[in-house]
């Protein structure tokens, strides 16, 4: 077990020192609380439908994606993001590669993407969500894998929620984002290795929570940068996957260790050779472009 002064001399040897000078994402004009309560009506729903980085990472286990800690995001470059909206990718993708290590049963990687997501949430100012309780909790459950699991989904979703509650959204919409390229990026590398039909469906699948998400990102429409920037890099990966499948049986949702797991619904999935090849690359190219 990790002791929780071992985990903390992670948070230290995650980076040396505080963030420097910051940007700021456009936050939504507060008067304007009308609009701002009618488009979290609309999304929610869309949330829903988007799988979390562990829903994710528990669909490639299921699919027989092998572990590779050498395709996952550094941990020293957490205090290369000093910009916000770096921070609130870079959280989404740190989260993608905690869930991916710890649905693979990798203890110490576990800690270290651990302590790197608690580094740029202090950062972004949701320490309330993810805080020191959080860690001794991991750290208490570090030998029971499903309830480690169970902890680091609610944790995401607990960020989430708080983000929304603080008018922060647009924070929210980056690291969902983060983490759901993240959760495509390692999907598709292990894919070049080991190319089996199932996980080439999974692959496939992600066409539908590609909508869901696009949808999201569609009702900001101010002029952040950054949220702009993401919104073209999903579109453009939606232009490689071809048009999304018309609505037939409901996906299929299943308990994977506590977590819920979306899985597609029939007929299956299907990519040709050309697509998951030019997917793989494009993915490869937007995500580099966040973890640099």
């Amino acid at each position: 077990m990790w002791p929780l002064a071992a985990a903390l001399a992670v948070l230290v040897a995650c980076g040396g020192g505080e963030s420097g000078q910051q940007d700021t994402l456009n936050v939504p004009d507060s008067a304007d609380s009308a609009a701002q309560a009618e488009r979290m009506r609309k999304t929610r729903n869309i949330f829903y439908n988007i799988p979390s980085p562990m829903e994710t990472a528990a669909l490639l286990k299921k699919a027989g994606a092998e572990y590779d800690k050498d395709i996952l995001n550094d941990v020293k470059n957490v205090d290369r993001y000093t910009a916000a909206s770096k921070q609130a990718l870079n959280l989404g993708i740190y989260g993608a590669d905690l869930s991916y290590a710890s649905v693979n049963n990798q203890t110490q990687e576990s800690m270290f993407y651990t302590s790197c997501a608690k580094k740029l949430a202090d950062r972004l100012g949701v320490s309330n969500a993810f805080n020191d309780t959080t860690l001794e909790r991991m750290e208490a459950n570090m030998n029971d894998r499903d309830s480690l699991l169970s902890i680091i989904s609610e944790t995401y979703w607990n960020v989430d929620a708080y983000l929304k509650e603080n008018e922060r959204d647009n924070i929210s919409a980056l690291m969902i984002a983060g983490g759901w390229v993240e959760g495509l990026y390692i999907a598709t590398q292990v894919a070049r290795t080991k190319d089996t039909p199932e996980l080439r469906s999974r692959i496939a699948e992600q066409r539908l929570s590609l909508d869901d998400l696009l949808g999201l990102m569609d009702t900001y429409t101010g002029t952040d940068e950054a949220l702009n920037g993401a919104k073209a890099d999903l579109k453009a990966l939606a232009e490689l996957f071809g048009p999304a499948p018309a609505a037939g049986a409901p996906a299929e949702v299943t308990q994977e260790n506590g977590v819920a797991v979306i899985g597609g619904g029939e007929p299956a999935a299907a990519l040709t050779d050309d697509q998951l090849k030019a997917i793989t690359e494009k993915t490869a190219t937007i995500r580099n472009a966040y973890i640099n």
